[in-house]
């Protein structure tokens, strides 16, 4: 093609025809040009397919993440929330001065107070896309500004759960194990994660017997509302992250939807 353009430019210069040559030296720059235009617009083009391919997989993979949160997220809410509602049943029992009468109830309940849980989010997809830049790729400026607050949530809730943790094992625990035989909760307990029945109990009662006087059954009780008080964040904690989840699975199962 350059040869066949040559020829013809050395025709007209040998013929003298300079203002043709002149016309036909624009024409040939102006199809260089629409070459170059036309190269750009089609490597845009692929760009712009490719960076639609990696954004529908970025999309796919928070997603997939973010419903395996939302999984977690029920069941330790699940759990949690049974530890709220021990709480309650506790104090009703200290309020009707009955916990020497119910020993077997109160057992239960104290295995179940300590029985909170923590969420552990699975965040190594968004991590590695807000690390790494590859945030940009994502169109939709909500879903951007929404998975940009997803880490800080999770470490704000961070705090509350080891503040109920600290609290549970410095002010509780030492409480109940000076006033309540505690190997007694051996009798109830059961592990969610021991499907197989692996775990070895206690098979007998302690010889031992709860001791509280007045002044311990109000100390008690302050004890179980404070557990409860910490608790009570990282239960809301949760129902407001489960808020965000959601929030966020519907936004981009939506995007997805448009981008089909």
């Amino acid at each position: 093609m350059i040869k066949f353009f040559r020829k013809i430019r050395q025709k007209l210069l040998s013929e003298n025809k300079f203002s043709k040559y002149l016309l036909y030296a624009v024409g040939e720059i102006v199809l260089v040009v629409i070459g170059i235009l036309l190269a750009l617009q089609i490597n845009n083009w692929n760009q712009q397919r490719i960076e639609n391919k990696q954004e529908i997989e970025i999309l796919i993979s928070i997603n997939d993440e973010f419903r395996y949160n939302l999984r977690e997220l029920d069941r330790s809410i699940k759990i949690n929330k049974k530890v709220a509602q021990s709480c309650l049943e506790l104090t009703k029992l200290i309020r009707l001065d009955s916990i020497s009468k119910v020993p077997e109830i109160v057992d239960s309940l104290l295995v179940n107070i300590g029985d909170f849980n923590s969420f552990d989010a699975r965040i190594g997809v968004t991590e590695e896309i807000v690390n790494s830049g590859k945030l940009s790729i994502l169109e939709n400026d909500e879903i951007r500004n929404h998975l940009g607050n997803w880490l800080k949530i999770l470490a704000d809730d961070e705090e509350d759960v080891l503040f109920r943790s600290d609290n549970y094992t410095m002010n509780l625990m030492p409480f109940l194990m000076k006033r309540f035989p505690l190997s007694n909760g051996e009798l109830t307990k059961k592990l969610e994660f021991d499907k197989n029945n692996y775990l070895v109990t206690y098979k007998e009662k302690s010889p031992f017997k709860m001791n509280l006087s007045t002044e311990d059954l109000m100390q008690f009780e302050n004890q179980v509302w404070h557990h409860k008080h910490n608790h009570d964040y990282v239960v809301i904690n949760e129902l407001n992250i489960r808020d965000f989840v959601t929030t966020t699975i519907k936004m981009i199962e939506e995007e997805l939807n448009k981008k089909k």
